[in-house]
């Protein structure tokens, strides 16, 4: 992924990714405030995917290299929903086909819900951010890392022990990761939603909870949807997270279908670039 773009979204500098042609395909990435995870996240499937369509991948508030929230305030899930919506409307995408992966498929789904007139279609990708309330995967896997103190080691630990294999590096990708994760504006995005964390897990819950109620009585009825899931997710487990969220939507979504990659971890877009791209590009254009 090449020349990234800064534009204002209210206040707040918004790094983002574009290419392509035709139809408008937003990519939102995992993680939260203070988490390392950015637009580069999807290195390995944009430019594919810039062959179909017109593609922006952005990194969501407070993480890669876009700002922080004024607010301690603001450290809550709804920012971030807020944020993509601005961003939309920032760069002049009317309504777009919306990928999310984990905690970016959460806010791809609330987007969907909360303003569906801006959303073609809907792609969640291994969101338990919709399902569970905890993972204690990633408090294992950082318990597993405290004694890693090279931080290019420790985030080469994360991405490795966060797939099947421990295939989905790459150094672009790392590279990008550590051009941010050392600066003075992580550390306060880290320590801010350490500060904020019981409002939040707090707050998440309730909107989770909400979430799921709302899908249940048909509010996603007519939103082309799919679901993608890694069936050794270790983060968002299938028996946990995917086959629940199977049965939450597709009941209650006409137009629903999941697809399951087996040999894939949590970051299965990345273990499985090109399949990945085949099945995200048929289901649109089979629209």
């Amino acid at each position: 992924m090449k020349n990234p773009k800064f534009i204002d979204v209210k206040g707040i500098r918004t790094r983002y990714f574009e290419a392509g042609e035709g139809e408008p395909l937003l990519l939102l990435h995992g993680g939260q405030f203070g988490t390392w995870n950015c637009a580069t996240d999807w290195d390995r499937n944009f430019e594919g995917l810039a062959r179909d369509f017109h593609v922006f991948a952005v990194d969501k508030i407070a993480q890669g290299h876009t700002d922080n929230p004024g607010s301690p305030a603001d450290y809550i899930f709804a920012t971030g929903v807020q944020h993509i919506r601005d961003f939309m409307k920032a760069v002049g995408l009317e309504r777009a086909h919306i990928a999310g992966h984990s905690r970016g498929g959460y806010g791809a789904v609330r987007v969907a819900l909360e303003s569906p007139e801006l959303v073609k279609s809907l792609i969640i990708v291994d969101s338990g951010s919709i399902m569970h309330e905890a993972a204690p995967f990633y408090a294992e896997l950082e318990r597993k890392a405290a004694h890693i103190t090279d931080p290019r080691q420790k985030h080469e630990f994360y991405m490795v022990n966060s797939s099947y294999a421990g295939t989905i590096v790459s150094q672009g990708w790392l590279d990008d990761v550590m051009s941010f994760v050392t600066s003075p504006k992580y550390r306060e995005a880290i320590e801010t939603n350490l500060a904020t964390r019981p409002v939040w897990q707090a707050d998440h819950i309730a909107r989770q909870r909400e979430t799921k109620a709302w899908i249940a009585r048909g509010d996603l009825k007519d939103m082309p949807v799919l679901v993608i899931w890694a069936y050794e997710d270790q983060g968002a487990p299938m028996d946990e997270c995917g086959i629940p969220a199977m049965h939450l939507i597709l009941p209650n979504v006409r137009n629903a279908q999941m697809h399951i990659f087996n040999q894939s971890g949590h970051y299965v877009y990345r273990e499985h670039p090109e399949k990945f791209n085949a099945v995200l590009s048929a289901f649109i254009k089979g629209l």
